[in-house]
This record gives structure tokens, C-alpha cells and sequence, in this order.
């Protein structure tokens, strides 16, 4: 009876060390700061921005994941739930330069990493649509935290975030120089910027992609090029594929963020995703993703 409980105390203790590394290591992770430097937007938000960048909050995404007042993302037992705070409550407590490097760089005000900002997609997000987001968040009246303030990880959790399989926003973010404006010389070109900004943190151009949270999506390149511009019209507004069919979470997002692009816009991604392969293609920076849309 001694030996079972000796042998009993020494698995509870090893546990408990195996345990307080992971949390320590995890911990260690989620406090490491990124050595970003703040930078000024060229065009400066304004009150004559607002409704448009109501308009592009939804188109980009940032309603989307955010919703209203926070949204959980992710949430399984054991590993933890990832929370999209509450917009209202945080953009307040920050300066446009903090967003500025929060949206690109996925850099928080206190120099951690954000955890599923899509900076990868928005590093090369323009000054314009930048502009146009802060001026409309600018606006919002604070609302009451609809979920729990802060993510928080289980054991499993401690172990993803300690080995690197838990995106770290400011690590994906690319080394670009973005633009002042969204480019226009092209319809393809126009498209190409807007896959970039939109479509890549859950797609990737010429292969299928796995995100890590689930979540599997088709090239895109393909998906595109299988779409008339009328059927791709009706995918982009309704959320409803060819027959007329549901397609899961792209659904969900045509209809919610989407559904806010001028036709223009749908029109340029079309040509992109059709332009002869190689002449007008996304750059092969990472195209993987981190928010489940």
C-alpha cells in the first residue's frame, strides 16, 4: 500500500512540474514583446470617412470577427477559448498610430502579440482603408463587453501556445511597405489587392488550406475561375454557391462582410482570380490563417 502511494505521489508531483512548465513557458510566450515602431497614416482620419469606413470595417472583416461588443472565435475543453474583444471598449484606450501597428503588424499597445489578427492579410492594408476604419470606429458609442474580456488557455492550450502552433499575429506579419491608396491601374490589380487583404487569411491562391483551428478551405485561384461573374455576384452577396447550395462558413461571411463590396470590388477579384495564372499573382508571403472566417 506505501509503494502505490509513493509511486501515486511521485506521478501527481510530475504532473503538477509537467504542468506548472507548460503554464510558465506558455506565459512566457504570450508576454514577449515585438520591437515595432509606431508610424503615422498620410491621409488622417476624418468625420467625412465614416460611412465608408463603416463600410469597409464589415468588408474586411473586422465586424465580422468582432461583432458588435466581442465575439469567442475558438473554444474547446481543455484548450481554452480565443476571444475578438470588444471594439467600442478597446479602440478608445489607443492612439491611431497603436491601431495603425495593431491592424498591420499585429502588435498590441503594450508590445505583445495579438493572437488571429489577420496582419498577414492587412500589412499591406492602405493608409485610405486604415483611415477610413479608424474614422468610423472613432464614433462608436461604448457598449457592455457581450462575451468575457480576455482569452484564457487550458493545459492543452499552454502547450500550443509553448510550441508555436498558436498564431501569433505580430510573427505572420509580412515586411511591406503599404501603399497610401489601393492600387488602380488595373481591374486584375485592383483584385489582387483586395485578395490579399480579404481572402488570404483563410485561403490560399493554388492550394487548399488548413488554418489550424478546423477550419479547410479550397484554392482560390480555382474556386474563381469555376464561377461566371453572375454566379460569382450571387456568391459574394448571398452567400449562396452554384445550385443554389450553403458552402459552411463562407456563407456565413458572404452574407455578414462580404455582401458590403461594391460591385467594382466583387467585379476586380473576379478578373484577378481570372487573369492568366502567373501574370497578376498574390505574393507567396504567408496566405495561411488564423481566424476561422
Amino acid at each position: 500500500m506505501k509503494i502505490f502511494l509513493r509511486i501515486a505521489a511521485i506521478a501527481a508531483i510530475t504532473i503538477l512540474l509537467a504542468l506548472s512548465s507548460l503554464y510558465a513557458a506558455s506565459q512566457w510566450r504570450l508576454a514577449q514583446h515585438y520591437d515595432v515602431p509606431l508610424a503615422s497614416l498620410r491621409i488622417a482620419p476624418s468625420t467625412t470617412l465614416v460611412a465608408e469606413g463603416e463600410r469597409r470595417a464589415h468588408m474586411f472583416g473586422c465586424t465580422g470577427c468582432h461583432h458588435e461588443a466581442g465575439n469567442v472565435l475558438f473554444k474547446a475543453p481543455g484548450v481554452g477559448r480565443l476571444v475578438a474583444p470588444n471594439l467600442t471598449r478597446m479602440a478608445p484606450l489607443y492612439s491611431d498610430a497603436e491601431l495603425v501597428r495593431l491592424i498591420r503588424h499585429g502588435v498590441k499597445r503594450d508590445g505583445t502579440s495579438a493572437i488571429a489578427m489577420p496582419a498577414a492579410a492587412f500589412s499591406g492594408l492602405s493608409d485610405e482603408d486604415i483611415a477610413a476604419i479608424i474614422s468610423w470606429l472613432r464614433t462608436q458609442p461604448r457598449v457592455a463587453d457581450a462575451e468575457p474580456a480576455r482569452t484564457s488557455w487550458g493545459p492543452i492550450g499552454w502547450f500550443a501556445v509553448a510550441t508555436g502552433r498558436v498564431p501569433f499575429s505580430a510573427e505572420r506579419a509580412r515586411n511591406i511597405a503599404p501603399p497610401l491608396q489601393r492600387p488602380r491601374a488595373t481591374p486584375a490589380k485592383q483584385g489582387e489587392y483586395l485578395v490579399q487583404s480579404i481572402c488570404s487569411d483563410c485561403h490560399k491562391l493554388d492550394e487548399e488550406n488548413d488554418n489550424g483551428w478546423g477550419m479547410h478551405t479550397p484554392p482560390l485561384r480555382m474556386m474563381g475561375q469555376a464561377y461566371s461573374l453572375t454566379d460569382f455576384h450571387t456568391l459574394m452577396r448571398t452567400g449562396k454557391a452554384m445550385g443554389d447550395r450553403e458552402v459552411g462558413t463562407m456563407s456565413k461571411v458572404a452574407r455578414s462582410d462580404l455582401s458590403h463590396m461594391t460591385d467594382k470590388e466583387i467585379d476586380a477579384i473576379h478578373a484577378y482570380l481570372n487573369a492568366a495564372e502567373g501574370s497578376d499573382r498574390v505574393a507567396a508571403a504567408p496566405l495561411s490563417a488564423s481566424n476561422g472566417r
